[in-house]
């Protein structure tokens, strides 16, 4: 299956495999709601993981972080604990004494092939009519990123948001809003 085949179904699969509708129920744990989205058979949220643009050696040795794994230019820490609580599934500061700030993603584990997937603050949105698609991007404060060929559907940057959960909540409300599922950043599956 080529690169842009496996895009294709997995992109497919989130558009139309009704994954929408079963986030009308209020969540209790953090990235709760992104795992759904995602499709919650194939990943799992690791709380007590981290993505970061920055190396090992770039960061405080104070914290701790153990490097699991490096995709691109992200680099997958464990953390010694859970730094992700109920509503802050979404990009994360954690600051020095001194107020330097370094920037870190949630992580979901793909099950099916052992590797992490960050959230990276990128997601599908769908409305139910092509003519809603610009207004709730506008309406949001969403960057678009690209169109994509159906003309109810873009790629859109939602950050900076403190919880991408409290997002999918209140996007399952608006009645011009058919879906939002993450596009996550994880090695690519390939077959053997």
């Amino acid at each position: 299956m080529t690169r842009n085949r496996f895009h294709s179904l997995t992109l497919s699969a989130m558009l139309f495999g009704g994954l929408f509708s079963a986030t009308a129920h209020a969540y209790l744990l953090p990235c709760q709601l992104v795992t759904q989205m995602a499709g919650s058979h194939i990943y799992q949220a690791k709380l007590d993981r981290v993505g970061s643009m920055l190396a090992p050696d770039e960061l405080p040795a104070q914290w701790n972080l153990s490097l699991l794994e490096r995709h691109g230019g992200w680099f997958i820490y464990q953390t010694p604990q859970v730094w992700f609580e109920r509503q802050t599934c979404g990009p994360l500061t954690k600051r020095l004494e001194n107020g330097a700030g370094y920037g870190f993603m949630p992580v979901l584990l793909n099950q099916k092939t052992g590797h992490n997937a960050v959230l990276t603050g990128t997601f599908v949105l769908k409305t139910y009519r092509p003519e809603h698609l610009s207004g709730v991007i506008e309406r949001y404060g969403f960057k678009l990123l690209t169109m994509l060929p159906k003309q109810d559907s873009a790629i859109v940057d939602v950050k900076p948001l403190a919880s991408y959960d409290d997002m999918i909540e209140v996007l399952d409300k608006d009645r011009d809003v058919d879906l939002i599922a993450p596009l996550l950043s994880e090695p690519m599956y390939r077959l053997r």
